[in-house]
């Protein structure tokens, strides 16, 4: 059985740059705060979240049982954000990449990406190293993942 060519215009080869375009800039430059009075190693430790699912249980948490409207809604922008900004990822790479529509090619792909985005940003003292982020991000891609495979099946 032929499998049908997937085109691969060049809008989607712009939209996808475009798309990697906005996210270095919010993974790296946006929430950047400059300058600290901690060293160096002080801060790399303090920005280095290992336990699984310990920053997801505790945004849950403020969600449900916070009474401060601006904590729940931080926590579920980070949620949700960390979900949502990803799955386009996980549908532009299959559609521009035929390699890419093998699912675990996809993950490993995804998985080495999103945690040397991650290794990146906690050793550039450009964000936090979490785990959960992995986890999140990695949940997005694999959405998009799906939302292709069900598109193209259709």
């Amino acid at each position: 059985m032929k499998r049908e060519k997937i085109n691969t215009t060049p809008f989607f080869r712009f939209l996808f740059l475009l798309y990697c375009a906005v996210m270095l800039w919010l993974l790296f430059v946006r929430s950047h705060k400059w300058g600290s009075a901690l060293p160096y190693w002080t801060q790399l430790s303090n920005n280095a979240h290992l336990t699984p699912l310990y920053t997801i249980k505790n945004f849950f948490y403020a969600l449900t049982h916070s009474s401060n409207q601006e904590l729940r809604i931080a926590c579920f922008i980070n949620l949700a954000g960390n979900v949502l900004l990803f799955i386009p990822a996980g549908w532009l790479l299959p559609r521009l990449w035929e390699n890419m529509r093998n699912f675990f090619r996809f993950f490993a792909l995804c998985l080495g990406a999103i945690f040397l985005v991650e290794v990146l940003q906690l050793f550039t003292l450009l964000g936090v190293f979490d785990v959960d982020d992995i986890i999140l991000n990695l949940s997005g891609m694999t959405i998009g993942f799906i939302i292709y495979k069900l598109w193209h099946r259709v």
